[in-house]
C-alpha cells in the first residue's frame, strides 16, 4: 500500500507518500503564488521511484486556508483520484495541525478526557477554529471546522465541559503533511473510502465577502 497527500492551504506546498512500512517521505516548498507553476512538476519529482499506478490511495488538505491554494490542492487531488480510480480522502488542516501537535508531544494523547482547540487566522479579523478529541485511531471531531470572532471562541473555550489544550496553527502549513497522510490511512484502516467527488475544499471564508 502506498499513500500520497497534497497540502496547499498555506503559500508552502507540502507533500508526503509513505508505504507504511520502511519509506516515509515529506517535504515542503516555499512557493508561494508560483505554486500552480510548480505543483505539477514538483508532484512528478517527488513520487519518484514511485509510479502513479504504485498509488493505493490519495489525501489531501481540503482547509480552511488560502482561498487559490485550497482550491488548486483540492482540484488537482480529485483529478488524479478519478484519473487514477483511487479513493481520495479530504483531510481539514485543522486537524492535520492537531495531528502535528500530537506527534510532537505524545503526552497530548495521556489524557482520554482532554480535547486540543484548535485555531488559525483567518480574514477581517476572524478566527478558524476547531475543538478535537484524539482517540487511538484518529480524531473525532467536537466541533467542526468554521469561523467565529476572537471574542466568541474565547467564550467557548471558557466553557467547554472538559480540560482544552489550546494550539495555534502555523503559517507554514505544508509541514503537515504527512499528519494529512496518516489521518487518511487511519480512515482507511478503519473500512473509509471515499470517492474523489465527495472531496469538496473547504474555504471558509469568501475571499470577497465584505
Amino acid at each position: 500500500m502506498v499513500g500520497l497527500a497534497i497540502h496547499t492551504t498555506s503559500p508552502e506546498l507540502g507533500l508526503a507518500i509513505s508505504n507504511f512500512k520502511d519509506d516515509t517521505r515529506q517535504q515542503s516548498w516555499a512557493f508561494g503564488y508560483d505554486l500552480s507553476t510548480h505543483l505539477h512538476p514538483t508532484l512528478m519529482e517527488f513520487l519518484r521511484p514511485y509510479q502513479w499506478t504504485d498509488l493505493s490511495f490519495l489525501a489531501v488538505a481540503r482547509g480552511p486556508g488560502g482561498f487559490t491554494g485550497t482550491r488548486i490542492g483540492v482540484v488537482t487531488a480529485r483529478t488524479l483520484a478519478q484519473q487514477l480510480n483511487l479513493p481520495l480522502f479530504g483531510i481539514s488542516s485543522l486537524a492535520a495541525m492537531v495531528r502535528w501537535a500530537i506527534d510532537q508531544d505524545p503526552s497530548l494523547l495521556s489524557d482520554p478526557s482532554g480535547v486540543i482547540a484548535v485555531d488559525m487566522k483567518a480574514q477581517r479579523d476572524m478566527r478558524f477554529v476547531a475543538i478535537y478529541r484524539p482517540t487511538a485511531t484518529g480524531l473525532t471531531a467536537l466541533q467542526p471546522d468554521q469561523v467565529m470572532p476572537p471574542a466568541t471562541w474565547e467564550t467557548t473555550l471558557a466553557s467547554w465541559p472538559t480540560p482544552v489544550t489550546r494550539i495555534t496553527a502555523e503559517a507554514d502549513q505544508g509541514k503537515t503533511a504527512l499528519q494529512v497522510l496518516t489521518l487518511a490511512h487511519q480512515a482507511l484502516q478503519q473500512g473509509i473510502c471515499p470517492h474523489w467527488s465527495e472531496v469538496l475544499p473547504y474555504y471558509g471564508q469568501h475571499p470577497v465577502d465584505s
